[in-house]
């Protein structure tokens, strides 16, 4: 990596988390623009005029899956960084406590890792200004529970002379399966959970022990970073915007727990009709001047199914392709259907995203931009026979195909 781009780095103190950069193997560029935006630039990725837009994930997002399983050790040195370098985030997580139950005094220290008598080593504890350990906090995005969670947590908090809590952070998807669990593994079962005057936190009073309690990160780091601007601590709400990002991204690429109703047949039968549907789509738009599948392959990935359509009026056919289809990716990031038509932007000429400007600006956007690629929601009809809803995708296939189609 360049000596500017490590420098950057630090400025944006990434090195303060602990991040071993330097003995990675993998090669980027880093274009450096400010603190809190960063454009990570992948071998291979070029820039071509306004063919690149602004990464929206932030920097620590970014970097997360070159560290693999490791991820979660990832967000608990910067939650730990946070933590240590502000008291007003400090604060924030003491008044969450309190609203829990917990009659825990402003945490002093935090420490990372570190292990009690039994070994036993939560992510972070976190201590009075005596010293005494007041909280533990066990940062979790989707890894399963260890043998000392929560029970052997809660045991090395049995000692406290003040009231102290076991804390878990996770993903606000995972909280109504975790919550039973931990209940179960900890023995309060029996005991009725407390109420909380903090929205979306779950927690129950371990006979006259410590307080056993969940969150998600949402809702720590929202409060950490409301407490933290009204401190004007600009720095530290960059650091928190971060771990935000990283918090979201892997909420967004979790693989969920299963329901029962998910492992029924009304699943895989939505998804072979989604693929005929396409299949019968491609066959109708064909036999039109707008569209032709000469040369056209059908297309299988682990995210997609569907098949690389010309558009002959526009340019030579092959020129111009889009790809039509089946896209799981795009249906759980951004639209309310499976299927998707999408242009390369290398293959998108200035008349064409001319002709498709209007589309961006309907309600809701009807074309939605991507550093690589446009693509558009194909809307299905809802209670609606199958040849109605094969009716309603074949026109908008047609009325984009025509809308690319210069004037004669």
């Amino acid at each position: 990596m360049r000596r500017s781009a490590k420098t950057d780095l630090r400025k944006a103190r990434v090195a303060d988390l602990r991040v071993p950069l330097s003995r990675r193997r993998f090669a980027c560029r880093i274009r450096y623009r400010d603190r809190s935006n960063f454009e990570i630039l992948r071998p291979g990725y070029r820039q071509k005029g306004d063919d690149m837009t602004t990464n929206r994930r932030t920097l620590l997002a970014q970097l997360a899956p070159m560290f693999g399983p490791q991820t979660e050790n990832l967000a608990v040195e910067a939650l730990g960084h946070i933590l240590s370098g502000s008291e007003a985030a400090r604060s924030a997580l003491s008044e969450l406590l309190q609203a829990g139950g917990a009659e825990v005094d402003q945490v002093a220290q935090i420490r990372t890792q570190d292990a009690g008598e039994d070994r036993a080593r939560p992510d972070l504890v976190g201590s009075d200004q005596d010293g005494e350990e007041r909280v533990l906090i066990e940062a979790k995005f989707w890894a399963g529970l260890t043998s000392n969670q929560p029970l052997g947590y809660l045991k090395r908090l049995e000692s406290a002379r003040q009231p102290s809590a076991l804390l878990f952070v996770a993903p606000a998807q995972r909280l109504d399966s975790l919550w039973p669990e931990l209940c179960r593994l900890s023995g309060s079962a029996s005991h009725v959970a407390l109420d909380s005057d903090a929205a979306g936190l779950q927690c129950a009073r371990i006979g006259d022990g410590p307080y056993l309690m969940l969150t998600s990160w949402r809702t720590l780091l929202g409060r950490m970073a409301a407490k933290v601007s009204a401190a004007a601590d600009s720095h530290t709400e960059i650091d928190i915007r971060q771990l935000q990002g990283l918090a979201v991204q892997q909420d967004k690429e979790a693989f969920l727990p299963l329901r029962q109703e998910e492992l029924g047949p009304q699943l895989p039968r939505r998804v072979i009709d989604f693929t005929r549907v396409v299949n019968d789509a491609v066959g109708r738009v064909k036999k039109t001047e707008w569209v032709s599948t000469k040369g056209a392959k059908k297309v299988g990935t682990a995210t997609s199914y569907g098949v690389w359509l010309g558009f002959p009026r526009v340019e030579p056919i092959g020129e111009v392709q889009g790809f039509f289809g089946v896209h799981y990716g795009f249906w759980a990031r951004s639209g309310d259907t499976p299927l998707w038509l999408f242009f390369m932007k290398s293959r998108v000429s200035a008349d064409m995203r001319r002709a498709l400007e209007p589309l961006r600006h309907t309600t809701p956007p009807e074309l939605i931009e991507a550093p690589r690629h446009i693509r558009f929601p194909i809307a299905l009809p809802v209670g609606k026979e199958r040849g109605a809803v094969l009716d309603a995708v074949v026109t908008q296939l047609l009325e984009i195909a025509r809308l690319i189609t210069p004037e004669p």
